[in-house]
């Protein structure tokens, strides 16, 4: 939509996991260092947690890209299963089939085969589970019976364990006790702080062929306040204030279009755009301001009650958008077109003169008083 516009090659901020656009800040080059490190040394169970959009998941996909040709890898992302059918699916992940009438034990049989085949061969599995703070008790208890599986002093099988905070949390849990035992690494990926996230907004953009200099540096702080520098919402952000700035005609972003822009994801629900703004005041048009007493109370009556016209509508939209759940260029759109002809609407009604029969019309026609 907007790459002419602003001569990108490819979208810069993308929701999508996407391992060629990861920005290696220092939080994650350690989490990548200690992944390294553990794989390398056949450490049985790692731990990665980090924020819901702290950039796990593109972590691990440019981890698992970059494996060498002995190792091979089985990623589980649908991770709320419990112990048999994730059996099934770390079998199906290493290639292995899994006959519909196998039981557990003969599930716990077939990874067990397949991995002394790998080590036969001088290879070896490497499990990943991300969103792993939705196992199961019985399945965590399942990993950490694999991770029993050995072959002299190492263990046949290496995993790693991906998940939001709640997953750490867990481990402290008396029936993770064992599994928690046998976790020899584990970090955790804080937020971006001020200067790396204007240095992953920088490094998006001239990934996708931009200029390094399209956000201003209030714009960027402004992004980093409303995002608290968690990637994910940094690149939604960052996406609609380009559409809107596209919208708008806008060559260079700064504070005030992102400001715009980050209304339409508060009416998602997905950032707060007016936590730290005090409320505009309502102020009388000329009309009202003037004239005799009557015009223009009936015009702050008029733009009041359209105030709350336009508020109740917007609710509307928030809860319609809160059911749907979704939220892409094509709706953020629309949104925007919503918003501006509101804010058209509400122009040209505030400037209404305080002519009585025009007044006393509009007021019929927002409380939908039949005609006398």
């Amino acid at each position: 939509m907007y790459n002419e516009f602003y001569g990108f090659s490819r979208d810069p901020f993308l929701i999508v996991p996407d391992p060629n656009f990861l920005y290696m800040s220092p939080k994650h080059e350690e989490a990548l260092a200690r992944l390294v490190l553990g794989i390398k040394e056949r450490r049985a169970i790692i731990l990665i947690t980090g924020e819901v959009g702290a950039g796990k998941t593109t972590l691990i996909r440019f981890l698992s890209g970059r494996l060498p040709a002995h190792i091979q890898p089985a990623t589980v992302s649908n991770s709320n299963l419990g112990a048999e059918p994730l059996l099934r699916l770390i079998m199906a992940e290493f290639g292995q089939p899994a006959p519909a009438q196998a039981d557990k034990s003969a599930l716990i049989k077939g990874v067990q085969d397949h991995l002394e085949r790998l080590a036969a061969q001088n290879r070896r599995g490497l499990l990943i589970v991300d969103e792993a703070q939705n196992l199961p008790i019985d399945a965590l208890e399942e990993i950490r019976m694999l991770s029993n599986l050995q072959r002299g002093s190492y263990s046949l099988l290496q995993t790693i364990l991906v998940g939001q905070p709640e997953l750490r949390a867990r481990m402290k849990d008396r029936r993770c006790i064992q599994i928690a035992q046998r976790i020899a690494l584990n970090y955790h990926i804080d937020a971006l702080s001020l200067e790396e996230t204007r240095a992953y907004i920088v490094y998006r953009l001239r990934r996708s062929g931009g200029s390094s200099e399209l956000f201003t540096a209030d714009a960027v702080e402004r992004v980093f306040k409303l995002t608290r520098g968690i990637p994910r919402l940094i690149n939604l952000v960052c996406d609609s204030t380009l559409i809107y700035g596209f919208s708008e005609e806008q060559r260079l972003i700064d504070a005030a279009v992102v400001t715009k822009a980050a209304r339409q994801l508060d009416l998602m629900g997905l950032v707060s755009a007016v936590e730290d703004e005090a409320p505009e005041p309502v102020r009388p048009t000329a009309a009202a301001a003037g004239g005799n007493g009557d015009g223009a109370a009936a015009a702050g009556a008029l733009e009041e009650s359209l105030a709350r016209f336009i508020d109740d509508l917007r609710q509307e939209v928030r809860k319609i958008v809160a059911q749907t759940g979704a939220a892409n260029s094509a709706a953020m759109s629309l949104s925007l077109a919503v918003e501006k002809l509101l804010e058209q609407e509400r122009s040209g009604c505030i400037k209404v003169s305080s002519d009585s029969s025009t007044l006393a019309l509009l007021r019929r026609l927002l409380s939908n008083e039949p005609k006398r």
